[in-house]
């Protein structure tokens, strides 16, 4: 049986449709196994949302469709006006109905009486392969709803754009790339049959058989992806690091979801692949006979160290860039030789450019002796950037960068514990190894959420109580991360060998 009613089609089904006929299924039918919005996606909606609005700038003077998504008939009728008025240089969101697909489109600028070119915005710094269709639906609307498009183009922000203070220079910030010959070509190849496969997999009772695969995350993050892997073996194959779609789809071949069906000698496997089956199949942890010797390879006092940073779309500070990686927060927990320990931590407050502060205080926490125990190559990084920001405090941060030891890169490569399933994260190893601590019960509970809340903690129209929450909600997290760094470079030293 088939649908006789399938839903209104728009940009953004059409997208989750060529991602994943499934997905779009589950979008349009069964919207009641879509997870809350958390605080990190909203994130990227508003920036996307203020990348757009900011700009229009590129095209000024010209009419915003006001009218609402829920509104779409109306917001048709005025942009049907708006385009009839040839003194209106550019509409901002003009919306159009065509073939069962309503759109709106970023902006519209009028070449002459009739004819327009289409802008899509993107708070992206290149043109993605994803972005063609996404152009392409847009233009297939407009020009069904009987509008001239003559050229079409993608305005995303430019990387290398330098913020000098004050208002942002528009015609520096973005960049606008002509994308009418990939549309096109597009539109004449593929457009017509992606929409019938897509309308196909709407008018079907149900929903479609998908196989998970790349597709659960490529181009994005699918909202059901948790919810496509429920009943799937506690070890699926998926679960292997570093797993190649040449390796996946050979186990698929073989009929194997289970790491714990994979036998010995499986071709493609790596060696970090093989161990991980290994401790899947017996059950127990994995500990390399080098373990020991790469954590005795320390000085003390061990001071284990982790950032918390951000990276906003549209710079913030004096010489900064879109995106440019911006730390604000190190804490620091500091172990003597006689097992003492002391915790250091620093969190800049106010609206000026935290990386100063920064600097001078992680330079006197970490004093001149001692390993740096990180987790991850991370903080390695944001130093040696910094340095480069700041020549004048290059030699000490690289010094510090002389010192660092990389408790990430000892565990891949002498031990695993089945908990692990695949990942090393320390969200992952915590839990395996001290089950006792957690994350649980931190209101800010990973990076991505941290880079969020300071965002929100120094926007000038946070109230200052809701500013002080997020002081306090931040410093417990990242307390936490090195808290976990020490109790687990701890429990791995005392695994029986």
């Amino acid at each position: 049986m088939t649908r006789t009613n399938i839903p209104q089609l728009s940009k953004t089904r059409f997208m989750a449709g060529l991602q994943c006929l499934k997905r779009l299924y589950l979008e349009s039918y069964h919207r009641e196994l879509l997870p809350p919005v958390d605080a990190s996606q909203q994130a990227l909606f508003d920036s996307g949302n203020a990348v757009g609005v900011l700009a229009r700038g590129v095209n000024p003077g010209g009419l915003l469709i006001t009218e609402d998504y829920f509104n779409h008939d109306r917001a048709a009728a005025r942009t049907r006006q708006a385009v009839a008025d040839g003194s209106i240089p550019s509409i901002y969101e003009a919306a159009f109905t065509y073939d069962g697909i309503r759109t709106r489109v970023d902006i519209l600028q009028r070449l002459n009486q009739d004819v327009f070119a289409l802008a899509e915005v993107k708070s992206s710094t290149s043109v993605k392969q994803e972005h063609i269709p996404d152009s392409a639906v847009q233009v297939y609307v407009a020009e069904g709803s009987g509008i001239e498009i003559r050229n079409i183009y993608l305005v995303h922000i430019d990387r290398n754009y330098v913020f000098q203070g004050g208002e942002y220079a528009l015609d520096k910030l973005f960049y606008r790339e002509d994308v009418t010959a990939q549309v096109r070509s597009y539109m004449e190849t593929s457009i017509i049959s992606d929409l019938a496969r897509i309308r196909d997999a709407l008018a079907q009772d149900d929903t479609p058989a998908v196989d998970i695969g790349r597709q659960c995350t490529k181009p994005y993050e699918c909202p059901f992806f948790s919810h496509c892997r429920e009943g799937l073996p506690d070890h699926h194959v998926e679960q292997l690091p570093g797993a190649r779609v040449a390796l996946l789809d050979s186990l698929k071949s073989a009929g194997i979801t289970d790491i714990a069906s994979i036998f010995s000698g499986f071709p493609g496997l790596t060696r970090l692949q093989e161990r991980v089956r290994e401790s899947v199949v017996s059950g127990e942890a994995y500990v390399g006979r080098d373990l020991a010797t790469e954590l005795s390879g320390v000085e003390y006092p061990l001071r284990y160290l982790d950032f918390e940073t951000f990276n906003p779309a549209l710079p913030y500070y004096l010489g900064t860039r879109p995106y440019q990686v911006i730390p604000f927060q190190w804490s620091m927990h500091i172990q003597h030789a006689d097992g003492r320990l002391e915790h250091r931590e620093f969190l800049h407050e106010g609206p000026d450019d935290p990386r100063p502060a920064f600097i001078s205080s992680l330079s006197d926490a970490a004093g001149n002796s001692g390993s740096i125990v990180t987790y991850s190559g991370y903080e390695e990084t944001r130093l040696k950037q910094l340095a480069g920001d700041f020549p004048e405090y290059a030699n000490s941060l690289l010094a510090l960068v002389d010192r660092m030891y990389d408790l990430l890169k000892v565990i891949r490569a002498h031990y695993y514990h089945p908990a692990f399933h695949g990942s090393f994260s320390l969200k992952a190893v915590l839990p395996a190894l001290v089950p006792e601590l957690g994350y649980e019960d931190l209101e800010i509970n990973d990076g991505s959420m941290a880079s969020v809340a300071y965002a929100q903690m120094i926007h000038p129209a946070t109230e200052e109580f809701e500013r002080g929450r997020i002081y306090a909600a931040l410093l417990a997290y990242c307390q936490r991360d090195t808290e976990a760094m020490v109790r687990v470079f701890g429990l791995l030293r005392s695994v029986p060998r």
